[in-house]
């Protein structure tokens, strides 16, 4: 199974230039990393350029900040595969886990890389930030099966995706695959979440707006879809 990994990026030269051959340790082969850059002031286009000539990346260059979730689509529409895996840049989410994504993809329709199960959690974060995150999470559970609700480190199969609009908020894409997406089977992987080493962090006020506009638009999704069902029992 080739896998595709798309990577959102936002001045992350500094990262993305150690990423990429840790993700080819990891992966070996049967793999392609798409890079989704918002138009980066410092240098990570050229990074990531350079290390196409050694490496399987692609380079999808965008001509301002249009946000995570769009960059993640975008990347997707642009590279066939059997499945996608979706990473932050920054090291939080570890490379060393991604043989174990793809492994699993090969059996579920749907794998994620989750905070919220026995073996996972949390590293460096303070009270306020534990806080926000848990009261996120219980908002959008009701939404899916999936535990953790938030995870921005998954893997889904492409076939899940055909057909399906994705037309997120923010920088929730996981949600949005996980509410939308044609997916049956599922697991959830424990990891241990740590913040970036290197560059500094583009969540800000407007993007926690973001998240509680997109929750409405999936839960009032997510009631259409369930009267729809009720009218037609025979049609998905």
């Amino acid at each position: 199974m080739n896998v595709a990994v798309i990577i959102p990026t936002l001045n992350e030269a500094e990262n993305i230039g150690k990423l990429i051959p840790s993700i080819h340790d990891a992966l070996k082969s049967d793999y392609i990393v798409v890079v989704v850059d918002d138009n980066s002031k410092d240098g990570t286009q050229d990074v990531v350029l350079n290390l196409s000539k050694s490496y399987p990346v692609k380079l999808i260059a965008r001509p301002g900040k249009l946000g995570l979730a769009s960059a993640v689509i975008d990347g997707i529409n642009a590279q066939q595969a059997d499945a996608y895996i979706v990473m932050d840049a920054d090291f939080s989410h570890p490379p060393e886990l991604l043989p174990e994504l793809r492994r699993n993809i090969e059996t579920y329709d749907l794998v994620v890389a989750s905070r919220h199960v026995k073996g996972g959690g949390v590293s460096g974060w303070p009270l306020k930030r534990r806080i926000i995150s848990s009261v996120a999470i219980l908002m959008a559970r009701p939404l899916t099966r999936v535990k953790d609700t938030t995870s921005g480190f998954f893997a889904i199969r492409g076939a899940c995706l055909k057909n399906v609009n994705l037309t997120p908020l923010g920088f929730k894409i996981g949600l949005e695959c996980f509410v939308k997406a044609n997916w049956d089977s599922y697991i959830e992987l424990p990891f241990i979440f740590t913040d970036r080493k290197y560059g500094s962090s583009k969540l800000r006020r407007g993007e926690f707006l973001a998240y509680i506009k997109h929750l409405s638009q999936l839960y009032l999704y997510s009631i259409k879809r369930a009267i729809y069902r009720h009218l037609h029992p025979h049609r998905k």
